[in-house]
């Protein structure tokens, strides 16, 4: 209690001192880096009262992308150093102050002060970090001091002032090493070094600081590649600085399926934003969207929207948890059809697309969910599996992610701990290169569909044979190779499997009778199966959207009064319908005469089929054309 009232005396005395040094010299600009402890030794509420001091200690700066502003950083440090934000990453004391206020704890295992220096001197002052030239260098380090290497961080520490950076010293917690910080802090340490414990007059911090933005030196170079002190900066939060300008579209899909709680959701958006904090958003660079699915989806953020930063984080704000089942396979085809490949086709020439899939279970059909992950990886788009949990399917989540699995795959044991790998994804998403083009679309396509249609290609491919089904495939490629399969205007399928069927369950067969005969699946038999449950949304169809079937019929094949009736019940159950046969007898010209005009081909060979392909394309088109 003591020490928190010592500290809002310490705050409101900063405050108060702002008409010491600062309004004659409101004009000369600092480049400002807090290193904050957050280390096992120091407690939570004391860290928040760290984040506390540091906003007092910002609001008294102006800050902008002036030449005469103020840039302001933070890290935290424990066993890892934790880059927050950069110099160049908010312009503006508002967002400063909320990007502050959205940190959290980071619960480090050990105290390497001497690393968390390194980095600020390496990176944070860089000028790729938004440092600058013949500008003045603070850094305010908030720690009780006990570090693991007392000797490396105060060796750093000597390295920065020697490039004539200004070293605050503020200690906070119940065990200080005054020794350590007085050695971090610049001379002399009485106007450096600061115990929160045992001053409560500390206004005067305010006044020294602005003293030092008000110095005018000629600094020279800033050059900060001293090989006395060992940088152990982590490789992948530099790569972060290196993105800068990165021509990026990036979606964020987050489970908020029932097995998630509402807690845990929150910490999976609080992820999100953070790993936003490290993107460099923009119109022109990196565009971000997000997804919420469970067996309902809801886009928070789409491409299109070109949001800024503090746009994309007031749309993650509105996020709200669902709970339901975790239907991830249609929030792919929504990612896919909705997001990255609408209608406008959202994704950028030459940009790189990235996915990023957070779930902690087993969706509701993996094998849909493994097709549509393939899908959005066949059209250039580089998938992250993020499994939080013990409950995560491991072998799903793999085959959703790009490969190396080892770089697209994370797996985290908890939702608490998906702040532990914020910085490695961020850094991986910066290393995905730019997908070279829109060759895998049709750019110009002869028609698109005027609405939601749904077309089905059907053929019994074991009644036909290999090579009779090969040529009808290459018949069928053809004729929608100038179709944009990627708009969420137009779903193709291929219905070509009519197997036997004889399986007899355990204890299922009563008389030696049962298991004499292996029934053989008719062409009626497809048919009716197609038009009864094929176009259906279970199996990919959309309620709303226009039905087309084509159905291929080889005169080998055993036709009767049924199989005509079967075809006729499909076709009244489509918008569109249409009968392709090769070979010639009564048989299929009864299904070329019900199919009507215009909506038939028949030749008497392949050979001839493969010409008509264009034909069959235009009769398609001249049917889309009609809504």
């Amino acid at each position: 209690m003591e020490l928190y009232i010592t500290l809002i005396m310490f705050t409101t005395l900063l405050l108060s001192g702002r008409t010491f040094a600062y309004e004659w010299c409101n004009s000369e600009p600092a480049d400002v880096i807090f290193v904050l402890d957050s280390s096992y030794s120091i407690w939570p509420p004391d860290f928040y009262r760290e984040l506390k001091f540091a906003e007092n200690v910002i609001k008294t700066f102006n800050i902008g992308p002036g030449t005469n502003d103020s840039r302001v950083g933070v890290v935290t440090f424990g066993h890892e150093v934790w880059p927050k934000f950069y110099l160049n990453s908010y312009l503006n004391r508002g967002m400063v102050i909320r990007a502050l206020q959205r940190i959290s704890y980071g619960e480090g295992k050990t105290t390497n002060t001497g690393d968390a220096l390194t980095y600020t001197r390496d990176v944070m002052m860089s000028e790729r970090a938004g440092g600058r030239k013949n500008v003045t260098k603070i850094v305010i380090v908030v720690s009780d001091g006990r570090s693991q290497k007392t000797w490396f961080t105060q060796e750093v520490a000597q390295t920065m002032q020697d490039n004539n950076m200004f070293l605050f010293a503020i200690s906070i917690g119940f065990r200080l090493d005054h020794k350590e910080l007085g050695g971090i802090a610049s001379d002399p340490d009485s106007v450096h070094y600061f115990s929160i414990d045992e001053y409560s007059d500390m206004s005067y911090i305010k006044r020294t600081i602005d003293e030092k933005i008000c110095q005018v030196n000629d600094f020279g170079d800033w050059n900060f590649t001293d090989n006395t002190a060992e940088f152990r900066g982590n490789e992948e939060e530099v790569l972060i600085l290196d993105c800068s300008d990165k021509k990026a579209d990036i979606y964020f899909l987050i489970d908020a399926s029932y097995s998630i709680k509402s807690d845990n959701f929150g910490k999976e958006m609080d992820f999100v934003r953070s790993v936003v904090d490290f993107l460099d958003i923009g119109k022109n660079k990196t565009r971000v969207g997000a997804m919420t699915f469970s067996d309902e989806m809801k886009f928070l953020a789409k491409l299109e929207y070109n949001l800024g930063k503090e746009e994309l984080i007031s749309h993650l704000n509105s996020a709200i948890y669902m709970g339901g089942g975790t239907d991830t396979a249609v929030a792919l085809r929504q990612i896919r059809e909705k997001g990255f490949f609408g209608s406008s086709n959202q994704v950028r020439e030459n940009s790189a697309r990235i996915l990023i899939v957070m779930t902690d279970g087993l969706s509701l059909t993996p094998d849909t969910t493994d097709r549509e992950a393939k899908l959005l990886k066949k059209m250039g788009v580089q998938i992250f599996s993020i499994g939080i949990g013990s409950g995560i399917d491991k072998l799903e989540l793999e085959d959703i992610a790009s490969d190396p699995i080892d770089k697209f795959f994370l797996h985290v044991d908890d939702f608490g701990a998906l702040d532990t790998v914020k910085m490695k994804l961020a850094a991986r998403t910066c290393t995905i290169p730019p997908t070279d083009s829109f060759s895998f679309f049709a750019d110009q396509a002869v028609c698109h569909p005027m609405k939601a249609t749904d077309l089905l290609f059907v053929y019994d491919a074991q009644a036909l044979g290999s090579w009779r089904s090969q040529a009808i495939s290459h018949f069928i490629s053809n004729s929608v190779a100038e179709f944009n399969l990627a708009t969420d205007d137009l779903r193709v399928g291929r219905e070509i499997e009519n197997c036997p069927s004889g399986n007899i369950a355990l204890g299922s067969a009563l008389h030696n009778t049962d298991l004499d005969e292996v029934r053989y699946p008719t062409f009626t038999d497809m048919l009716r199966r197609v038009s009864r449950s094929k176009m259906t949304e279970e199996n990919g169809g959309r309620k709303d959207a226009s039905k087309m079937a084509v159905i291929f019929v080889d005169s080998s094949q055993s036709m009767n009064f049924e199989t005509f009736m079967e075809a006729r019940r499909l076709k009244e159950s489509v918008n569109f319908f249409y009968v392709v046969t090769i070979g010639h007898n009564m048989q299929t010209l009864h299904l070329t005469g019900l199919a009507g005009e215009g909506h038939f081909i028949s030749v008497k060979s392949y050979d001839e089929l493969h010409p008509l392909a264009d034909k069959l394309m235009t009769d398609m088109c001249d049917f889309f054309f009609q809504f």
